[in-house]
């Protein structure tokens, strides 16, 4: 039987343990190294014409290790790119610093998406990541009898979706958790194809391919076309593969 305590048993708190400042604790909890990738950022965006490694050590005073680490992470998410010996930052950085990113990217691409559908006469999609999901924000839907509703709204997990693996194919971190040899195989090889697939993984009746709508990169969109398993043919994928490459340019 378990009995209220008595009143008489209650202490006031200790003023002690009630006054601890939140911002020495939040001191304590900021990651150094995460400022630091943030510095070397917005050392590149306020310098339009870009830097060498030996500018970014001189006014950041970094170790050239340690810049040549944080370079390479941005580079991989996208926001930097290395011409010769100059880094700086891509259009991709700027879509990811704007406010309303989705309308702008949706904008872009819309009218590509809008011809894509017409010509594949299949469902087409825009995807990018986001956190640790997929986020499809724009789409085109050809006229069917029968048809697959657009994936809206809700974030999908990357490994059950043609997009996602493609996009975890750019995100090694994201990939350390995963076991599933076959699906590691299918990361690997959207890696070094620039194509990912979901064949009837996810949903028995559907099967889809995914590519980059750029050069790859964790922020770059993703096209993916999705056909009823019945409609489906190896002939219309590779039609639909040169289709958004002619449309979109992807690598």
């Amino acid at each position: 039987m378990v009995s209220a305590p008595r009143a008489a048993s209650r202490q006031p708190p200790d003023p002690a343990m009630t006054t601890a400042k939140p911002h020495r604790r939040q001191k304590r909890e900021i990651a150094t190294s995460f400022l630091k990738g943030l510095d070397l950022l917005t050392l590149l965006a306020r310098n339009s014409a870009g830097l060498t490694v030996p500018e970014i050590r001189q006014r950041l005073k970094f170790p050239r290790t340690s810049v040549l680490r944080m370079l390479g992470t941005l580079e991989q998410f996208g926001l930097i790119a290395q011409q010769e010996n100059v880094w700086g930052t891509t259009e991709r950085f700027h879509d990811w610093c704007n406010r309303d990113m989705y309308r702008e990217i949706k904008e872009r691409h819309h009218r590509a998406l809008h011809a894509l559908a017409g010509e594949v006469d299949e469902l087409v999609e825009l995807g990018l990541l986001e956190g640790r999901g997929v986020r499809y924000i724009d789409w085109v839907q050809a006229v069917h009898p029968i048809t697959i509703d657009p994936l809206k709204s809700a974030l999908y997990p990357l490994h059950r979706t043609a997009t996602g693996k493609l996009l975890l194919s750019q995100r090694p971190d994201l990939c350390a958790g995963l076991t599933d040899r076959r699906l590691l195989a299918e990361i690997d090889e959207a890696r070094r194809t620039g194509i990912a697939w979901n064949r009837r993984e996810s949903d028995p009746n559907i099967i889809a391919v995914a590519t980059w709508a750029g050069q790859p990169s964790a922020v770059t969109p993703v096209i993916c076309v999705k056909w009823p398993f019945f409609r489906f043919t190896e002939s219309k994928a590779r039609k639909a593969l040169a289709a958004i490459r002619r449309h979109l340019g992807s690598a």
